[in-house]
Formats: C-alpha cells, structure tokens, sequence
C-alpha cells in the first residue's frame, strides 16, 4: 500500500481507534474515521489533524455510511465494537452486522482490510494462545459475539481476501477519549489485585497502533499475535507499585474460589440486574490465563515493545493530568506523601 493511499478507521474515537488514527496521520498517511458522534468526533480529532471533510457520521452497521466511508480507501482498519467483560451490556449483535458491513465492503472493493479481534475470541485455559487456536464459545454474549465475527473473517481469509485479524491482550496507555474499560481496570487496580494463579498480559495501545500501521504499509495477512508482556499477579503488582509508589492490597486465594465466587455474582447480577465487582469470564481469565506469545510477524515488521514500566508510569501521569487520580494516590508520580 502507497503511503499516499487512503485508509478509514472505525472506532476512532475510542482508544485503540484514536490512537491508530494518530499514528497514521503523524506518518503522513490520509485518513478518514466512521463515527457515530460527530460533535465528539470534532473534538477528540480534529486536535491531532483529521479535516472535517473526512469524518464520516455513521454507525458500522449503516451499510450506506461505510459504503461512501470506505470508496476511495485503500486499506480500513475496522476497530470499532461493543465491548464489555466487566457485565451490563448484554446485546452485541451489532458487531457481527458491524463487521460484514465494514469487512465485507473493504472484500467487494479489493482494499485491504485489518480486523482487530479479541482474546476472549480464542481463550482456552487448557491450550496455548496462538494464531492457529480455534474459536471457542464463551460464556458470555460480547465473547461469543467477537468468536462469531473471527469466524466470519476468517472465512473471507480463507477465500483469498487481504484480511488480516490481530488478537491483542489488554490494552492499556495514556491518551484514551472514552475511559475504556482496560484503562479503568488499571485504576482500580491500585485499590487491590490478585494474589493467585494465572496472570495479566498487557500492550501499549501506542504500539499497537505502530504495529496496524505497519501492517498495513505491507498488507499483512493472516493472523498475528500482538502479546506484549506477560506477569504473573505478584510481579504485576510490584509493577503497579513500583511505578506509582502506592501500596497495593491483594485478594490471596485460590482460582477456583475466585471462580466459584465470580459465578455467584453472575447469577446475583442477572437478578438484581446489577453489575458486580467480579464476573466469571473476568475471573476465568485473570487466573487462568497462558503467556501469549508474539507471533514471528512482529518481529519480521521490525518492531519492538516499549518497556512495561514506560507504560505504567505514562498510564498514570495521564491520570494525574486528567483529573481521574488524587495525587496522594501515586506518590512516586505526583511528589505526594
């Protein structure tokens, strides 16, 4: 792809979508966004460069907006999604529709298409986490409905499309329009975190985004994982706490209590029609999680990820800066006692 071709990005104003289309245009590349707000549109983007002339107001299912979005493009990189594992949200079958808009259109007119897909999509506690895995079905709709939309694309890769589908873990880094809930996780954590089995993998969203535009700089096909750094829940936490200088309490007990507990509160939940503090697909992850590894496409596109501590530390002077933190909350950031 030429650096001058076009490319439309959805979801550009949550936070993998705005920090993708920050990268683009800082290359140099012309970008346009499929967005549902247009005043929100105007003011997350237009501060980092994109005209008006290329915001597009549409839903990711409005066949008609992502048609006109998408004429011209050479590439789209189609983030955009319901998301929830925390609960609440229980309707997610607008991803589906939303990707066989978006991908099926990039397909008709030959562009290349990126698809950025989940974990949840192929997380399986008793095998490895690879481009290869099968889809499973999870236990929750916004689980099953990102294994549907992998399944969905993974039949156009195998009919020769230019797709590719990248799986990353939690993403998490400054800079985030929505307050996504990967980035409030991080808050929270300072509040307390686990001390149990399993682990927390997570990837600068600011690298993310260096690995999309590569990607699509190549056309990249087929499946990548984006793996990031992986620890396990004591070594997490000495991150958190090194990096913020906070003193961090820890849940200890074993996963299977944590699961059993986690699923009480899904039933509790649905009746009270609540959100609760854990969920079981939350849980089950967190302490059964494998290490993922990068798959060999990220170190053929020549990158390297920024060190776990870079990520924290700017993670949480964000927070400082934004007003989402006390000071005294993270003394080694704020000079606060």
């Amino acid at each position: 792809m030429k650096p001058t071709d076009p490319v439309l990005v959805t979801g550009a104003t949550g936070f993998i979508g705005f920090h993708t289309t920050r990268q683009l245009l800082g290359e140099g590349r012309p970008v346009r966004v499929l967005v549902r707000d247009p005043e929100k549109a105007t003011r997350v983007l237009s501060p980092i460069g994109i005209d008006p002339g290329d915001i597009f107001v549409g839903d990711m299912t409005d066949v008609e907006a992502v048609n006109s979005a998408l004429e011209g493009c050479a590439g789209v990189v189609h983030s955009a999604a319901g998301v929830s594992v925390t609960g609440g949200q229980s309707d997610f079958s607008e991803n589906l529709r939303g990707t066989k808009a978006v991908i099926g259109r990039a397909c008709e007119q030959g562009s290349y298409a990126l698809f950025v897909s989940s974990v949840t999509a192929i997380f399986d506690p008793a095998r490895p986490i690879t481009e290869d895995a099968p889809l499973v079905r999870s236990r929750t709709q916004y689980g099953r409905s990102k294994a549907e939309c992998d399944a969905w694309v993974r039949e156009r890769q195998a009919a020769g499309a230019a797709i590719s589908i990248v799986y990353p873990p939690g993403v998490v880094g400054p800079d985030d329009p929505g307050f996504s809930e990967s980035v409030k996780a991080y808050r929270a954590f300072l509040r307390g975190t686990l001390q149990s089995e399993g682990g927390n993998q997570l990837l600068d969203v600011r690298d993310l985004a260096r690995l999309f535009a590569r990607m699509l700089q190549s056309e990249t096909r087929g499946r990548v994982i984006a793996g990031g750094h992986y620890f396990d829940w004591d070594d997490f936490t000495e991150l958190l706490e090194r990096a913020t200088g906070a003193t961090i309490s820890r849940i200890r007990a074993p996963g299977w209590v944590l699961r059993v507990a986690a699923r009480a509160m899904d039933v509790a939940g649905a009746v009270l029609h609540k959100s609760m503090p854990l969920t079981f697909e939350g849980i089950e992850i967190a302490t059964r999680f494998p290490k993922m590894l990068d798959s060999p496409a990220i170190e053929e596109l020549g990158l390297r990820w920024r060190s776990p501590d870079e990520t924290i530390e700017d993670l949480f002077r964000w927070y400082l800066e934004v007003g989402k933190l006390p000071a005294k909350a993270v003394p080694a950031l704020s000079g606060s006692d």
